[in-house]
């Protein structure tokens, strides 16, 4: 089970910190997100770094509230990160693999940067993210079915 927690946390705090990081200002990395971000910021400003800290936020506690089953079983929170395990699964590999098609020149590629980012880092985090949060809930749950 440890494996697990270690493989989601860290995934889905990198994402939180990186959210946080471009909604406080930073921009180091954003060009591997893509150039809508740019966009969007020259557009709307504040309410964009508003809207990444309120990302994080929910990042942040997609990473931590499971983390109170290992205490505390709870089945709503159970099913919800069964149900956003999947979900982090399926987007992470599909757009993992879409990055990928898109380097092989399979899929047409508009921006290499943010096809970077999503062939290699951002995507395959969702993905990790979501076989951790997986592995955990799932383990936990044949742990807490014996007692």
């Amino acid at each position: 089970m440890k494996k697990y927690i270690s493989l989601f946390v860290i995934a889905g705090i990198v994402h939180t910190l990186f959210s946080l990081y471009w909604g406080l200002g930073g921009n180091a990395g954003l060009i591997t997100v893509g150039s809508w971000v740019f966009t969007l910021s020259a557009r709307f400003g504040i309410w964009m770094n508003m809207a990444l800290i309120v990302v994080a936020l929910i990042k942040f506690g997609a990473t931590v509230i499971p983390l109170t089953l290992t205490n505390h079983f709870d089945k709503r929170i159970y099913y919800i990160s069964l149900a956003g395990s999947v979900f982090l699964i399926l987007y992470g590999g599909i757009n993992t693999i879409v990055g990928w098609l898109k380097l092989f020149k399979i899929i047409e590629n508009h921006n290499y940067f943010s096809t970077i980012g999503q062939a290699f880092v951002w995507d395959p985090l969702f993905l990790l993210w979501g076989i951790g949060l997986l592995g955990y809930v799932l383990s936990l749950h044949k742990f807490m079915s014996k007692a």
